[in-house]
């Protein structure tokens, strides 16, 4: 195999890999991991890894990895791939093909072996779901039972799907098998993926509940472990990393900020990935708790709903993005300590922007500097006038009144909501305010049931594709369920003379191993998306964690490289698995 990556036992230990074979340790560790995540609650949790409510909510990019493992983790300060499940990767010597091996040995919770025929129902299943990966592999097979071959389509290899294809969580066959046929015996037939079929097998997919949660990672749990306060990941014997783990268990508290808070200054949590103001973030560093700052990989984006006729025209959302501060935005939703208005409005993250993009285009982008003058010239070209009020209205008088519903329980969001609520209204709009919790909030975005909203935009990612997805894609139907609305920003239309496809336009922007051709297209799409404004980028986020040394050994020193891993390749993945957190005393 061509570039393939050969993982020996000194190489990982000197990366702060994770090394492990096959041991079945038979008593498990001690001490208790004290996190927090907002899982959906007992009656609605259920233990599907492919459907809302499953566990990619209900443990997230931070615990899902440590129950179903991926099959590498990559380190951003170094910009490499460490193995977990895998033990070599690479392309095939004409890069038509990617391979993976499994490390032998692995065994799932129920003790049957990891086998790559586990990889190859897991994809057979993505593949219904409209999984990115398809928009550059074709098929996906099993060369032997450790080895698993991606193949590409053709002239579609690229890093991008390197990516992609490592950081996948594999699934058990046992629980996913039959579900894994089916895919395989529709796409046989040739049905075409917006067929009744492909729906109805969609839908059976998601509404699938597994009776128990099988793991290949140290830890697992049943719905008799979720209660409404926390709850608790147990060890298991049977894992790769059941013998270099030094907690017996992870405590997972429920709740966001408001919860949080006061848990973590009694002690009864000792580490969170939530948004602190800055006067808690202070009262911690008070308390003597430590702060770890990392990336965060997103920030908080003002979304349109494209029903509403307003939003329908392009100069009422660059008049929008005109009359919001982004620096007073990114005051008010992470304070002094994590985070920055957004400068390039390009799609992707400005951490990015000067890797991603040509300095040329970076250098031509409509930053969109708070300007009310340029923003109410453009509101006057759409057609509404002010009235003696000082509220904008259309041309019968109609008073230009929205309601903007975000998460009550995620104080970001809440924040950047409520003031970019207040600077609109202030430049004359009507805007009210609907706070709910965040499983409804996301719900009423896929639902299309909001006029403005609030969620995440960017990436933590070094791929242009995974920051321009969310929240254009992300929230649009064509990755939503079939009764599912969302923004519905259009996908196709006339840009600058020319009939724009911008789903494809995504969809390829890294296809290919050529880096500068990547580079081009990132441009053409960063100046669709500055120019088209489908969603205002308020700002971009740190990270400032509490990592509370009371109860947690072996946190690295701040400067170290691990650090620079954002949220989605969240450094406590890799450091728990390896052994280097542990309870104080371990």
């Amino acid at each position: 195999m061509k570039r393939l990556v050969l993982c020996v036992l000194l190489a990982v230990l000197a990366l702060g890999g994770v090394a492990a074979g096959p041991v079945r340790a038979q008593e498990g560790p001690t001490g208790t991991w004290l996190g927090t995540w907002p899982y959906t609650a007992p009656g609605t949790h259920h233990l599907n890894s492919f459907s809302t409510g499953g566990l990619n909510e209900n443990l997230g990019t931070v615990y899902r990895p440590l129950v179903e493992l991926q099959l590498t983790f990559y380190l951003w300060g170094s910009n490499e791939y460490v193995p977990i499940l895998a033990e070599s990767w690479g392309f095939v010597d004409d890069d038509t093909a990617y391979e993976v091996k499994l490390k032998e040995g692995a065994l799932w919770s129920n003790g049957d072996p990891i086998t790559a025929q586990d990889v190859v129902d897991t994809y057979a299943i993505g593949r219904i779901l409209k999984w990115a990966q398809f928009n550059y592999i074709s098929d996906v097979q099993a060369v032997d039972d450790l080895t698993v071959r991606y193949t590409f389509q053709e002239g579609k290899a690229s890093r991008l799907a390197e990516r992609l294809i490592l950081k996948e969580h594999t699934v058990a066959s046992a629980n996913y098998g039959e579900l894994a046929q089916k895919a395989r015996d529709l796409v046989a037939t040739g049905a075409a993926n917006d067929s009744e079929e492909w729906t109805a097998l969609t839908n059976e997919i998601n509404e699938f509940r597994p009776a128990a949660l099988i793991a290949s990672g140290p830890y697992t749990y049943s719905l008799d472990d979720v209660g409404e306060a926390f709850m608790t990941l147990h060890w298991q014997p049977n894992s790769l990393y059941s013998d270099s783990v030094k907690f017996g268990e992870l405590k997972i508290w429920a709740g966001e900020t408001e919860v949080t808070t006061p848990l973590i200054l009694s002690g009864e949590l000792a580490h969170s990935t939530n948004v602190y103001p800055p006067a808690t973030i202070t009262s911690f560093e008070e308390a003597g708790i430590r702060l770890v700052t990392t990336p965060r990989g997103y920030g908080p984006a003002l979304l349109f709903n494209f029903e509403v006729p307003a939003f329908q025209k392009k100069e009422v959302r660059q008049a929008m993005a005109y009359a919001i501060n982004r620096e007073q935005s990114a005051l008010l939703t992470n304070g002094v300590f994590g985070a920055a208005g957004t400068v390039y409005m390009s799609g992707i993250l400005d951490s990015l922007t000067p890797t991603l993009l040509d300095e040329g285009t970076i250098n031509a982008l409509n930053r969109y500097e708070y300007n009310l003058d340029q923003a109410a010239a453009l509101m006057e070209e759409a057609g509404y006038t002010r009235n003696a009020d000082g509220k904008w209205v259309d041309a019968d008088g109609n008073t230009l009144s929205f309601e903007y519903v975000f998460p009550a329980d995620f104080a970001d969001f809440s924040a950047a909501a409520r003031d970019a609520t207040e600077q609109l209204n202030a430049f004359g709009f009507d805007i009210t305010e609907r706070a709910i919790p965040w499983q409804e909030a996301a719900q009423a975005i896929r639902d299309g049931n909001y006029e403005l909203s609030v969620w995440s935009w960017g990436a933590g990612s070094p791929f242009a594709f995974s920051n321009f997805r969310s929240p254009i894609l992300r929230w649009n139907k064509v990755l939503l369920a079939e009764t599912e609305k969302g923004m519905g920003n259009p996908l196709e239309f006339e840009w600058e003379g020319e009939s724009i496809d911008l789903l494809d336009l995504i969809n390829n922007v890294d296809a290919g191993l050529d880096d500068a051709q990547h580079k081009a297209n990132a441009d053409k799409v960063a100046r669709i998306i500055n120019d088209m404004m489908f969603f205002i980028p308020l700002n971009e986020m740190l990270s400032v964690e509490p990592l509370n040394e009371q109860f947690i050994s072996g946190g690295p020193a701040d400067g170290d490289p691990i650090y620079l891993n954002p949220s989605q390749d969240h450094y406590i993945i890799l450091l728990i698995l390896n052994g280097t957190l542990g309870p104080v005393g371990s």
